[in-house]
């Protein structure tokens, strides 16, 4: 009897709480690490291309997190859950793409795109965490909320129309999906916890 509930409780939630909760550590300090690094050194020469910043390296991990998207999506076993990570997945995908193979050229003109996806995305993790009732729900809306604002700041180019400031906005979201990876990886520990009793 016990483990048909043992293999019960995997099929509901098949993602293990442990993966999510070291990814979303690694996503957030990657995250941290490249938005201080595009403030401090802002002039940094990445993939032969200046005034970026360090928005190419921001552009690959998003690229990297929007495939790592796609293939989860594949091992889905929830038809929701595919078209959810499938279309997170190819947006990413397609936005870091974009933002790497434009390294030669000039950095405003991804700015749009950059605002639009950073809006897109605040959204999405403002939704998420008010549908799912996420743990501490306040702070990862908080979190989308900011992406929200960064997007319409990039939109009106303030404080700068700069690499730096696209940078600093994009890896900011980088490191709000490792927070909000985090949260989903606790919630999944509480359900889970909860269908034990």
């Amino acid at each position: 009897m016990e483990q048909t509930e043992d293999s019960n409780q995997e099929e509901k939630y098949p993602v293990s709480w442990k993966r999510l909760l070291v990814q979303g550590i690694i996503i957030l300090l990657l995250g941290l690490v490249l938005s201080i690094s595009s403030i401090v050194n802002a002039d940094a020469i990445i993939m032969s291309a200046r005034e970026f910043s360090w928005l190419p390296v921001g552009g690959l991990i998003l690229f990297f997190l929007g495939v790592q998207e796609c293939f989860e999506a594949f091992f889905a076993k929830i038809s929701r859950e595919f078209h959810q990570n499938l279309q997170v997945g190819i947006l990413d995908t397609v936005v870091g793409g974009l933002i790497v193979f434009s390294v030669s050229d000039d950095p405003q003109r991804l700015s749009l795109m950059i605002a639009a996806f950073l809006i897109v995305r605040g959204a999405v993790r403002i939704i998420l965490a008010r549908v799912l009732c996420l743990p501490h729900a306040i702070s990862t809306s908080l979190c989308g909320f900011i992406s929200i604002i960064s997007g319409i700041l990039i939109c009106f180019e303030w404080p700068s129309n700069e690499g730096w400031f696209l940078s600093f906005c994009l890896n900011m979201e980088i490191a709000f999906r490792g927070w909000a990876i985090i949260m989903f990886g606790l919630w999944i520990k509480k359900k889970k916890n909860e269908s034990l009793i």
